[in-house]
């Protein structure tokens, strides 16, 4: 097998997931394009962004959080509750008082009050005027939610990425099959007039075992690409939550690119740079939640409660000694020294929001820098392919002329092997170079924050 198959199979190999389990006889493998239904790019990466274990978890954290949303709006909300209780005092409470209430001066006089049996209940309710800290939680909760909304955005953009990667690697590893199909028919045609040749004695047998040769390698290396398109295709079935036994191909075609790199998007619509930004408003959240303890808290309350007390056991209590105590009021609670604690609090959280600073103008360096090098790389290996693509369709011509000749008797077989390899070499060639290309139209769409278009 030639150097440059083994490396683009060892190149396609790194992208497989699944252990191989079985081979395929090539001349068995059915056409690709007529095998199951046929799944566009697009379809493919609508599919796997629906069905996403990712974003499914992604999808769940917000209504988490929309729900933490929900709980701080209630902390703003009447707060009432019920108290009740029973008592049966089996000795009832003994106070001491000055003997001089009773004659008795100098001494002190044990005395019980109070009855056997007490009931009561109590209705309490609170409503909450102002607290700063409730008002601050509650933006708190509204960013986190639109956080977690830029995270699954950034979810979106990976899954995206590592799908279309994965699909991409499935068609030229298709078109890989082909094309050694297609050199399997050529060789075959060739050890046909070889034997042809052998057996009336113009050719050595060892001539006609190279080609068997040759064409044993070429039988050994389908099938090895065979069971690694299985394993791709049985990856985007996983990618897309469809069931293994589901018959479906991919789209045969592999247009060139038509993507030319432009001006440099606005940076500040990247998602890394939202996602900085959004960090920066939550942290200035945070400084504005640490210094709420300095505003005083106001709240209306209001309470009712009833007693009974007796000495003798009544279910609900004697209704003649039911007593009622109710009351409104508000109560101010004014913070007016913590040690400065809460001042150094915020200092700390200052700091973080430095850091960001300082994170956000790094990442719109790295982006700037990111972006250029996918433009440079996406240019370069569009002209590779276009390179790769020409010096294919020559070494096809060079065999069929090579091939005519052998059959002639104008050239040896070696000639005919020589350029069947040429051959061989630049398709695989080719091949690397539409890996390189494709990936390379990824990157540069996601350095410039463009990936998700190609969704819709």
């Amino acid at each position: 097998m030639n150097t440059k198959l083994l490396f683009f199979s060892l190149f396609l190999s790194f992208f497989s997931f699944f252990p191989a389990n079985s081979q395929t006889d090539p001349t068995s493998l059915p056409d690709t394009r007529d095998s199951g239904k046929v799944i566009s790019l697009k379809e493919c990466l609508k599919l796997s962004v629906a069905n996403s274990p990712r974003l499914k978890i992604s999808a769940l954290e917000q209504t988490r959080l929309h729900y933490g949303y929900k709980a701080t709006v209630g902390g703003g909300l009447p707060q009432v509750s019920f108290s009740g209780s029973w008592d049966d005092f089996l000795n009832l409470p003994t106070s001491l008082i000055p003997g001089e209430f009773f004659g008795q001066p100098g001494k002190m006089i044990p005395v019980q009050f109070g009855t056997n049996f007490n009931i009561s209940g109590s209705l309490d309710a609170g409503q909450m005027l102002y607290n700063q800290a409730w008002l601050v939680a509650l933006k708190m909760a509204k960013q986190m939610m639109q956080q977690n909304v830029l995270a699954t955005e950034k979810t979106e953009i990976e899954v995206v990425y590592d799908v279309a990667q994965s699909y991409y690697l499935a068609q030229i590893t298709m078109q890989q099959i082909r094309n050694m199909k297609a050199n399997l028919e050529k060789i075959e045609k060739a050890e046909k007039i070889a034997q042809s040749q052998w057996e009336n004695g113009l050719i050595k047998k060892v001539d006609l075992d190279r080609i068997m040769v040759q064409k044993l390698n070429m039988v050994t290396d389908i099938e090895r690409i065979q069971v690694l398109y299985q394993q791709e295709i049985a990856m985007q079935k996983y990618f897309m939550g469809m069931k293994q036994e589901d018959d479906i191909s991919l789209d045969d075609s592999i247009p060139t690119s038509t993507l030319l790199p432009g001006v440099q998007g606005d940076l500040n619509n990247h998602i890394d740079i939202r996602m900085i930004e959004q960090q920066k408003d939550l942290v200035n959240t945070n400084i504005r939640m640490d210094q709420s303890v300095y505003f005083p808290n106001l709240t209306l309350i209001g309470s009712i409660s009833y007693m009974n007390q007796s000495n003798t056991m009544y279910l609900f209590g004697k209704p003649t000694d039911w007593f009622n105590t109710s009351l409104v009021g508000l109560r101010l609670s004014v913070p007016v020294f913590s040690g400065m604690q809460n001042h150094y609090h915020v200092s700390q959280t200052k700091v973080e929001l430095e850091k960001l600073r300082v994170n956000e103008d790094d990442a719109k360096k790295l982006i700037r820098i990111n972006s250029e090098d996918a433009a440079r790389k996406l240019l370069n290996s569009i002209e590779a392919e276009k390179r790769q693509r020409e010096n294919t369709g020559l070494a096809e011509r060079v065999y069929n002329i090579s091939q005519e000749q052998y059959q002639k008797g104008v050239i040896p077989l070696t000639d005919l092997l020589t350029a069947e390899t040429a051959l061989s070499d630049a398709q695989a060639n080719h091949t690397y170079a539409l890996v390189q290309m494709k990936i390379s139209e990824l990157n540069y769409l996601k350095a410039n924050g463009k990936l998700l278009e190609i969704v819709e």
